[in-house]
C-alpha cells in the first residue's frame, strides 16, 4: 500500500479511538479527502462508512445524506468493491438514519420520504434480515408527519414483529414510543416507559438524555414535582454540549417557562441560541427549538423583564432566521419573531404534510402561558417587584428620593435622578426655580462630589456597640429610628440605613427572626427607591440571617433578591452570591442545583478573564457539589484544576484547602498518586506561615491526612515521622488555646496508634491511651473509647489478651450512654473473655450487647 493508503489506515486507527465531536470530524475528512485526491475509492468508502455515525451524532444532516447517496452508489454498482459491511460499520444499520433526516426538513417530498423506506426496505429483503428497523421507520415517519392514527397501526405491527440485528436498540424503541404517547395525550403510557429507561440505566448515542427532555412536561403534569426539578438539572448538562441535542434545549426551555423559572431560561437561551445555524437541513429541530423559545420569552415578558437584552439575538448568522434589526434584540422583540419564524416553518412542514399537525403544536405551545407549576431552581428566577417606583414628576419629589439615595450611598442612581432635576428645572415654560429648591440641588451636588456619605449618628451607634455593648447600640438604634420626620414617612433612606444598622445589630446578638425582619424592612425601601446595590448587599444580609435562623427557603429567595438586583446594577458581587447560593443549594441536597449556580459562574469568569484565584475556588465548589453528586470523576477534574490555579495564583490557603479535597478524594479511591497530593498540601500550607492566612490548623490537617494516606499504604515508618511532627505543630497550637487544636491533637495520636501498632506495639499502645485520655478531657467520649479499643486490639493482636481486658472494660465504661458503639465493643470483650476461658463474663457482656438490640 502506497504512503496515501497507509495514512489514511492511521487515520482510521485514530477515528476509531476518538470520541464522535470536533477531532473526530476532522480525522475522518482527512482520510476521505485523501482518499478522493488518490483515487482510492475502496478507503473512501470506508471512511465514509465512518463518516454517517459521526455526521448523525453530530447533526450534519448535509454531510450525512451525501455520504449515504455515494456509498449506496458504489454499493449498488460493485458490492463486491464495496460490500455492505466493513469492519464494524454496517451500510444497512443507516438507512433508518435517512428516513429521520428527510422527514426533518420540508425541502424534502413524502415521496422523497416514502422512497427512502421502500429502498430501505427493498434492501433488507434482499439481503435476508428482518424488517423490524423499517416498521420502527414507518412508525416514525407517520408520528413526525402528524398521521398519529397510522402510526398506532405500525406500532401494534412493530411489537407483534420479532426483533433482529437492524433493530432499534430497546433504548431508543421506548424513547421513540415514549415521544408518541405524550403526543396521542397519554402521559402514564409514556412515563411507564421513561421509568423503565430510566430505571435501569438503560443508554444509547442520546439517550437517556432525550428521554430525560422529552419526559420534563409530562412529569409535571403527573404531580412528579422534584424529580422534573432533578431530572432537569441531570438532563440540561448531558444535552448542553452537542448542537444536534436543539430538541432537548426546547423541553428544558419549555420547562423553565412553565415552572417560574424564566431567568434561568434566558440564560439557557443564550447559550444556545445560535444552535440555530448549526444544521441547516434540521428544519425540525428549528421549528422545535424556536417554538419553545417563544414560549420562554413569553413567560419571562410576563415576568417583568419584556425590555431586557438577548445578546445572542444579535449574531448576525441569525439575521436569515430572526429578520433583521437595527436596535439591539428585546425578549419582547425577540418572542415576536422567534413565534413567526416557527409559524413560517411550521406552515411549510403542514403544506408538504397535508394536515395542521405543526399548526396545532404551535398552539399546544401557545398554551403553555396559562400552565404554571411553582418549581423554582437556582439564582435566576425573573420577577416584577424589582421594578422600582417611577421617577416623581414634581421637582421636590426627585429632590426627595436624590437625598433618599445619598442617605444609601447610592450614588450613581442619585446622579441621575439629580440630572433629571436638572432637565426639569431647565424645561420651558416651566416654574422659576425658589430659592430654597436652587440651594437645594446646590446641596444634592456637593453631597454628590464629596467622597462618601457619612452619618454621624450611624458612627455612633457603631461606636457605642464597640464600647458599651450591643444592648446601648440597638437602643439608639430606636431612639433615631423614633424620630418624627421618620415615622411620617420621610427620610426613607435614613431609615433603610437605621433598620439595615439594626439588623446587624441583632445578628451580632444572635436575635436572628428580629434581625431578618429588619433587614427585608429595608431592603423593601431599597427596592422601592430603585437602589439596586443596597437592595442586593442588604439581600446578601437577609440571606445571611436566614440561614442562621434556620429558615433555608427564605435565605434562598433572598439570595436571588441579591443576585437580580447586582444583575440588573451590573455588579461584580452577583457572582459571589451566585457561589454562596450554589453552596446553600449544595448543602439542602440539591447539589445539581449548587452545581449548576458555579458552573454559571465560572463561565463568567471565563469569559471576563478574573483572575485565577477566583476561578480555583469556583473549580473548589464545583468540586464539592460533584462529591454530593457521587460524580467523582468530575469532582477529580475541578479539584485539580483548582490546585493549579491557585498554586500559580500563589493563594496558598485555596491551593491548600483544594489538594486536600483532592487528596482525600485521590486516597479514599485507593488512588497510590493521592498521596503525593497531600504531600502537596503539606508544602502549601507551610507557604501559609508567611502570610496573613496562618491558621496552624492547615499544616497540622495536612500533615494528619498525608500521615494516613502514608499508613493506608503500608508505608508506616514514614508516616510515623510525618505524624510526630504534626502531633508536636499540634501541641503548640493546643497550649496557643487554639479552639480546634485538642481534638486534632487526640486524634493524631490516634492516628499514630494505627501507624505504629504492626511493628511497634508497645508504642501504639501508649499512643492510643494518651489519645483515649485527651478525648476524655474535651468530653468526646467516642472517640475516647474507640481509642481505648485501638490500645485493645494491639494487645489482643500480639497474643496478649489478658492486658486488653482493662481496656476494655474502661471502655465499656466510658460508652455507657452510647449503645450505637458500645454493642460492638461488648461483643469484642466476649470474645476476649471466651479466648481467657472466662466463659461467664464472657456470656453476660454478649447477652448486655443483645439487650441493647
Amino acid at each position: 500500500m502506497d504512503s496515501a493508503g497507509n495514512r489514511i489506515e492511521q487515520l482510521f486507527e485514530q477515528i476509531d479511538a476518538t470520541p464522535f465531536g470536533p477531532a473526530e470530524r476532522a480525522l475522518i475528512d482527512e482520510a476521505i479527502s485523501l482518499a478522493d485526491e488518490n483515487g482510492l475509492d475502496e478507503l473512501g468508502y470506508a471512511a465514509r462508512l465512518r463518516l454517517l455515525p459521526s455526521a448523525s451524532m453530530l447533526g450534519d444532516t448535509d454531510a450525512q445524506l451525501s455520504a449515504f447517496a455515494w456509498c449506496v452508489g458504489r454499493n449498488a454498482a460493485d458490492p463486491d468493491r464495496f460490500p455492505l459491511q466493513v469492519g464494524g460499520f454496517d451500510l444497512l444499520w443507516y438507512h433508518k438514519h435517512v428516513v429521520s433526516s428527510l422527514m426533518g426538513s420540508p425541502l424534502f417530498s413524502l415521496a422523497d420520504v416514502d422512497a427512502a423506506i421502500e429502498a430501505m426496505q427493498q434492501q433488507y429483503v434482499k439481503e435476508g434480515v428482518g424488517v423490524s428497523g423499517v416498521l420502527q421507520a414507518r412508525f416514525q415517519a407517520s408520528v413526525g408527519q402528524g398521521r398519529l392514527d397510522q402510526a398506532g397501526v405500525w406500532l401494534g405491527e412493530l411489537k407483534r414483529t420479532p426483533r433482529d440485528d437492524y433493530s432499534h436498540c430497546e433504548t431508543c424503541v421506548r424513547a421513540e414510543e415514549a415521544e408518541y404517547h405524550y403526543t396521542i395525550g397519554k402521559d402514564a403510557d409514556g412515563l411507564a416507559l421513561a421509568d423503565e429507561i430510566l430505571g435501569q440505566g438503560m443508554t444509547c448515542g442520546d439517550e437517556p438524555e432525550n428521554t430525560i427532555a422529552q419526559a420534563l412536561l409530562p412529569l409535571l403534569r403527573a404531580g412528579r414535582l422534584d424529580e422534573a426539578r432533578q431530572l432537569h438539572l441531570r438532563g440540561y448538562r448531558m444535552a448542553r454540549g452537542n448542537a444536534d441535542h436543539l430538541p432537548m434545549i426546547a423541553q428544558h426551555l419549555r420547562f423553565c417557562a412553565v415552572t417560574g423559572n424564566a431567568g434561568r431560561g434566558l440564560e439557557i437561551l443564550e447559550r444556545h441560541l445560535n444552535w440555530l445555524v448549526h444544521d441547516g437541513l434540521n428544519a425540525e429541530a428549528h421549528f422545535g427549538a424556536l417554538s419553545a423559545a417563544a414560549v420562554l420569552l413569553g413567560a419571562a415578558e410576563r415576568a417583568g423583564a419584556g425590555a431586557q437584552t438577548v445578546t445572542a439575538a444579535s449574531d448576525p448568522r441569525l439575521r436569515p432566521v430572526l429578520g433583521e434589526r437595527d436596535e439591539p434584540w428585546t425578549v419582547s422583540a425577540l418572542r415576536v419573531a422567534a413565534r413567526r419564524a416557527a409559524a413560517d416553518l411550521g406552515a411549510r412542514f403542514d403544506e408538504r404534510n397535508g394536515n395542521s399537525f405543526y399548526a396545532s403544536r404551535l398552539a399546544a405551545d401557545d398554551a403553555l402561558a396559562e400552565v404554571s407549576f411553582d418549581l423554582p431552581i437556582g439564582a435566576t428566577r425573573v420577577s416584577g417587584d424589582s421594578v422600582p417606583a417611577p421617577l416623581p414628576d414634581d421637582l421636590d419629589g426627585r429632590m426627595t428620593l436624590a437625598a433618599d439615595l445619598l442617605a444609601m450611598d447610592e450614588r450613581g442612581q442619585a446622579r441621575q435622578v439629580v440630572a433629571a432635576i436638572e432637565a426639569l428645572g431647565e424645561a420651558p415654560g416651566g416654574e422659576p426655580l425658589t430659592a430654597a429648591q436652587i440651594a437645594g440641588i446646590a446641596g444634592l451636588k456637593a453631597r454628590l462630589e464629596a467622597a462618601g456619605e457619612s452619618d454621624e449618628a450611624l458612627a455612633a451607634i457603631f461606636e457605642a456597640a464597640a464600647q458599651d455593648g450591643l444592648d446601648a447600640a440597638l437602643a439608639m438604634t430606636e431612639t433615631a429610628l423614633a424620630d418624627p420626620e421618620l415615622e411620617q414617612g420621610r427620610g426613607r433612606g435614613r431609615r433603610a440605613a437605621l433598620l439595615r444598622t439594626r439588623a446587624q445589630l441583632l445578628g451580632a446578638d444572635d436575635e436572628f427572626d428580629a434581625g431578618l425582619a429588619a433587614a427585608d424592612a429595608s431592603l423593601a425601601i431599597g427596592l422601592r427607591l430603585g437602589a439596586r446595590e443596597w437592595a442586593s448587599t442588604t439581600a446578601v444580609l437577609g440571606a445571611h440571617l436566614a440561614q442562621d435562623a434556620g429558615k433555608a427557603d427564605l435565605a434562598i429567595e433572598r439570595w436571588r433578591i441579591a443576585i437580580r438586583e447586582a444583575a440588573m446594577a451590573e455588579l461584580p458581587q452577583e457572582l459571589s452570591a451566585r457561589l454562596e447560593l450554589g453552596s446553600l443549594l449544595a448543602a439542602l441536597g440539591r447539589a445539581e442545583e449548587g452545581v449548576e449556580e458555579a458552573r454559571e459562574v465560572l463561565r463568567r469568569q471565563t469569559a471576563s478573564g478574573a483572575p485565577g484565584s477566583e476561578r480555583a475556588e469556583t473549580l473548589r465548589r464545583i468540586g464539592q457539589g460533584y462529591v454530593a453528586m457521587q460524580e467523582y470523576q468530575d469532582a477529580l477534574s475541578a479539584y485539580r484544576d483548582a490546585v493549579a490555579l491557585a498554586s500559580q495564583a500563589q493563594d496558598w490557603l485555596l491551593a491548600t484547602r483544594s489538594a486536600l479535597a483532592l487528596g482525600e478524594l485521590m486516597t479514599d479511591a485507593g488512588d497510590p498518586d493521592g498521596i503525593a497530593v497531600l504531600a502537596g498540601a503539606v508544602e502549601s500550607a507551610r507557604q501559609l506561615r508567611a502570610t496573613d492566612d496562618d491558621d496552624p490548623m492547615w499544616l497540622i490537617r495536612s500533615m494528619h491526612l498525608h500521615g494516613r494516606a502514608l499508613s493506608l499504604a503500608d508505608e508506616d515508618e514514614q508516616a510515623a515521622v510525618v505524624l510526630r511532627e504534626a502531633i508536636e505543630e499540634a501541641a503548640v497550637a493546643a497550649g496557643n488555646e487554639h479552639p480546634a487544636a485538642a481534638f486534632e491533637h487526640a486524634d493524631l495520636l490516634d492516628s499514630l496508634a494505627r501507624a505504629l501498632g504492626a511493628d511497634h506495639p508497645e508504642e501504639a499502645v501508649r499512643a492510643a491511651q494518651e489519645s483515649a485520655a485527651e478525648f476524655a478531657r474535651i468530653d468526646e467520649t467516642v472517640p475516647a473509647g474507640r481509642a481505648l479499643m485501638l490500645a485493645a486490639g494491639v494487645h489482643h493482636a500480639t497474643d496478649r489478651p489478658e492486658a486488653a481486658i482493662p481496656l476494655m472494660e474502661q471502655a465499656i465504661e466510658v460508652l455507657a450512654d452510647h449503645p450505637e458503639v458500645l454493642g460492638q465493643v461488648l461483643n469484642a470483650a466476649g470474645e476476649v473473655y471466651e479466648k481467657l476461658g472466662r466463659h461467664h463474663e464472657a456470656k453476660q457482656v454478649r447477652d448486655r450487647a443483645q439487650a441493647l438490640g
